[in-house]
């Protein structure tokens, strides 16, 4: 287990003290968005996910922008995964309904939760994630650590630290220096963003600069939905603007209006709690106004209009002659313009723009966009560049290509992705199917079992037993859809047995002992080791209590090793290859609680595979491995003192752990001469 630092626990005991705070600001906000009271249990790790999700991929994007940024990303990950393998949490309900807009339901959301070691620890152990992916600065230090104690590595997607946000970094060095040493790939926007994040500490192997995601946002099209009330009339758009820019820019707007006849000025506020206060400034001007929550349109003589809907910024900014990026002229550091730029739109922007510093350099250089000081000035420039159509024209297309030449950052972070999260056979990640009854669950893989019922758990009296190496009980050899399967009762051991043999506490069926070693099965093959395939897994409860049974598929032609050593002895290759399938179990940084000779299989073409993961798990660490092949060790003595014919030999067992110790380039190279 890591050892906590001094900083981190004064951490937890701050976010411990400000939970009961966070959820009721929460669902004070839920006055004005009813979404914020959504999913509170959520928000303490009490997730759901569906069985299919489990030990896949997690994304967090916290909210509009960032679901916004990731939505290449999500795109290209499609393509190579199962959409049931990808989770995206958000932490504002806005970014849950922008996630919703994309994808509906096809993948699945969840709620993030807060940093505490309680709610962070549920909502890891319910979703099990392979990977986690954060978006652009999602660093939370809780979840950073409980990643590194359970081995999940952890990538920045996108990332874009400012100056400022450097600076904040260093006065927290104790907190976050863990941090950096731990992210498994660090993937930037740009390269001021990379030199920071080496400065503070990221490793430089591990830093990759593949530019900016939104630049591979999808074009907005003017034609996707048709607003014939617009037609002809020359249009301003202020998008994601902040308090204090709507009421400058409406100040304004009367003196542009009336030597602009026909203008339209567009407001999008950044958050939708604030929709019902811009409508109130815009009555107090008593300029007329059409709002799109209510479905209206612009009259001739209507010049303001209040786009106060979720989702639907690009479509503005496709029909803009002009655009300004909120947040800009407010103290809030700006937002991006990258989805105007990609509609071919060049950009106003005022003078604070802290947050993304080098891209409104580059538009500036560019000549793409300008820079303005006030409400006032921004008007002016937009007349500026209203009177003169073809040069407007010209920034467009500038702005579109200036775009384009930057795009492929989705398939720059897909590549880098690969390598931490590669499920090389993605049929095996097939879709979980589970079935809940009256008081059983069941889960099944539909590419291996067509049927599941409580009846295949139950077999017959003539059923072929198997016996297993605990020596709790017996497995059972059946015949279900032309394939051979095993079925495994769980029993205790040692002095619970006697009171409870095969009753277990009730629990949440994806926390019973059999749903959790389906679980790792399914990860484990989907990594390419040598352990069996989970067919279907089974709870059954009964008051306080359930009872658990697991179907593997066969593994044709194997004995185990105390069998075999039982009848002669094993080969040199025989006993490499165990060390091999011992080592690849623990470069997965797999646990096996209970690995010896009876668990170790060795099948006609003399492949070694592993089985029985009752209670095992994916640890962190190195010292564990070292007793895995010691408590190894012990049941091949053990044995050797108990049965009258056991052909084993103390060398054998610096073969098999010459073989465990060997580089893939040493064991490539053995290999290869073994053929000449």
């Amino acid at each position: 287990m890591t050892s906590i630092p001094l900083a981190q626990r004064g951490y937890r005991l701050l976010l411990r003290g400000l939970t009961l705070p966070m959820l009721a600001w929460l669902w004070w906000r839920g006055r004005k968005d009813p979404g914020y009271r959504l999913g509170l249990a959520q928000r303490l790790g009490f997730i759901e996910p569906a069985p299919a999700s489990l030990g896949g991929l997690l994304i967090h994007a916290a909210s509009v922008g960032e679901v916004q940024a990731a939505r290449p990303l999500i795109e290209a990950l499609r393509q190579e995964w199962p959409d049931h393998t990808i989770t995206v949490s958000t932490q504002s309900p806005t970014g849950a309904r922008q996630l919703r807009s994309h994808w509906g339901g096809a993948i699945q959301h969840v709620f993030f939760p807060i940093d505490t070691p309680g709610a962070t620890a549920r909502f890891l152990d319910r979703l099990q994630p392979q990977l986690v992916v954060l978006i652009e600065r999602e660093l939370w230090p809780e979840l950073l650590l409980q990643c590194r104690q359970r081995a999940i590595p952890v990538a920045l997607v996108n990332a874009r630290l400012s100056q400022a946000s450097a600076r904040s970094y260093q006065r927290w060095q104790a907190l976050m220096r863990p941090v950096w040493a731990q992210l498994a790939l660090v993937a930037t926007a740009d390269a001021p963003t990379t030199e920071r994040l080496r400065a503070l500490g990221v490793p430089a192997d591990r830093l990759l600069e593949t530019g900016n995601l939104k630049f591979d946002q999808p074009l907005a099209q003017a034609g996707s939905q048709a607003l014939p009330w617009l037609d002809g009339r020359p249009v301003v758009v202020a998008g994601s603007t902040h308090e204090g820019e709507e009421d400058a820019l409406l100040a304004a707007w009367p003196a542009f209006a009336a030597r602009h006849p026909g203008c339209v000025l567009i407001l999008v506020p950044r958050h939708p709690e604030r929709f019902d206060a811009v409508a109130r400034l815009i009555d107090q001007t008593g300029l007329p106004y059409a709002r799109r929550s209510r479905q209206e349109t612009l009259a001739p003589e209507t010049g303001v209009y209040l786009a106060d809907t979720m989702g639907e910024l690009g479509l503005w900014y496709a029909h803009a002659n002009v655009c300004f990026i909120g947040g800009s002229l407010a103290a809030i550091g700006g937002h991006n313009a990258l989805e105007a730029l990609a509609c071919g739109k060049p950009v106003l922007f005022g003078p604070r723009t802290q947050h993304f510093q080098s891209l409104y350099q580059e538009i500036e250089a560019h000549g793409i966009g300008e820079r303005v000081a006030s409400a006032l000035e921004l008007l002016e420039t937009a007349g500026r560049w209203l009177d003169e159509p073809a040069r407007l024209a010209d920034k467009g297309e500038q702005a579109r290509h200036f775009v384009e030449r930057q795009q492929g950052s989705s398939q720059r972070s897909l590549q880098a992705l690969k390598p931490l999260w590669q499920p090389t056979q993605p049929g095996l990640l097939t879709q979980v199917l589970q079935q809940s009854l009256t008081n059983q669950t069941l889960w099944h893989d539909p590419a291996m079992l067509t049927q599941c019922s409580p009846s295949l758990f139950e077999p017959e009296k003539d059923a072929t037993a198997l016996a297993t190496g605990s020596g709790r009980g017996q497995a059972h050899r059946l015949q279900l859809e032309g394939q051979e399967v095993v079925l495994r009762h769980y029993r205790r051991g040692g002095m619970m047995a006697r009171f409870s043999p095969d009753r277990y506490w009730r629990s949440r069926a994806p926390d019973s002992r059999a749903m959790g070693e389906y679980a790792l099965l399914r990860r484990m093959r989907a990594w390419g080791l040598p352990v069996p395939a989970p067919v279907a897994a089974r709870q059954l409860l009964s008051g306080w209590w359930y009872t658990a049974d697991i179907l593997v598929a066969m593994i044709p032609g194997t004995q185990n090793v105390a069998q075999r050593l039982s009848q002669a002895p094993l080969g040199d290759d025989e006993w490499r290859a165990l060390g091999r399938a011992i080592r690849q179990l623990h470069d997965r940084q797999v646990f096996h609680s209970d690995l010896n000779c009876h668990n170790l299989l060795l099948d006609e073409s003399r492949q070694a595979w592993i089985v029985d993961f009752d209670k095992c798990e994916v640890r962190t660490g190195e010292t564990w491995k070292e007793q895995n092949l010691a408590r190894l060790l012990r049941s091949l003595r053990k044995e050797h003192t108990q049965r009258e014919i056991f052909c084993w030999e103390e060398n054998n067992w610096k073969l098999l752990t010459t073989s465990y110790s060997e580089t893939p380039v040493a064991r490539h190279n053995r290999a290869a001469s073994s053929h000449l």
